[in-house]
Parts: C-alpha cells; sequence; structure tokens
C-alpha cells in the first residue's frame, strides 16, 4: 500500500526514529529523518511533509523553538505536528495548544497507537 503522504520523524535517539519509521512504511508513507530540530527545520521547508513527528528535547533546536518557527508555515500548506518528550510536567505543554495542528504524545508511546492518530488525521483531511 503505497501513497504519497509524507512523514518527517525528528529524534536524536536512532532507535526511536527507526521504530517510528518502520512502523509508518509498513503503513505505506514516504518517511523522511532528522537527528536534530536545525537538520528537521531544512526538511521542512524544502520536502513540506504532511506530517512532523519530533521530540522536544534535541541538540541544535529544540522542539518548541522547531514548532514555533514552522507554526507560520501552516497558512502555506496544512501539516500536523505531534511532539513527544517524556521530561515535561502538565503545565509545560500548554503551549502546544497555541499552535496550529499541533499534539502531544508523551514518552514511552505506542508506535502503532501513533500511526493511528496519523490516519486519523488523514481521514479528517479527505472530508
Amino acid at each position: 500500500m503505497e501513497n504519497n503522504k509524507k512523514i518527517l520523524v525528528i529524534d536524536d535517539e536512532t532507535h526511536i526514529r527507526r521504530v517510528i519509521a518502520l512502523k509508518l512504511k509498513n503503513r505505506g508513507y514516504r518517511v523522511m529523518m532528522a537527528a536534530d530540530g536545525e537538520e528537521g527545520l531544512n526538511i521542512i521547508k524544502s520536502q513540506r511533509p504532511n506530517v512532523v513527528v519530533s521530540d522536544i528535547m534535541m541538540p541544535k533546536l529544540d522542539g518548541k523553538s522547531l514548532c514555533e518557527q514552522t507554526n507560520s508555515l501552516k497558512a502555506e500548506w496544512p501539516f500536523l505536528t505531534i511532539i513527544m518528550t517524556c521530561r515535561i510536567f502538565p503545565d509545560e505543554h500548554n503551549w502546544i495548544n497555541e499552535m496550529q495542528d499541533t499534539m502531544f504524545v508523551e514518552k514511552p508511546f505506542s508506535p502503532s497507537k501513533l500511526v493511528d492518530q496519523i490516519n486519523r488525521y488523514f481521514e479528517i483531511q479527505s472530508y
């Protein structure tokens, strides 16, 4: 099952990128990966992914700064941003609610549930 949806996975932990990428590829998505926020930002601007899955705690450019820099791009083309982390208190992720098409997933997470959330996003977008 091949489709044209592009998903960018940004995480400084290689094994997390690989697990998410494998699950997404098994569902037919085109997957790109980045090891830090700066690399991810460049890919977002050049490749225009449909979904960005990003960790918060990363070198060079953290996930919050990445969201702040890419939120305005969503006016040009809509895309979902999924922010993941395990080191955050509930009141520390209130900023996510201020971002367009952005959601939070707590680590550890189920890769299958993450893919299901992405699938639901595309189902909603097709209406």
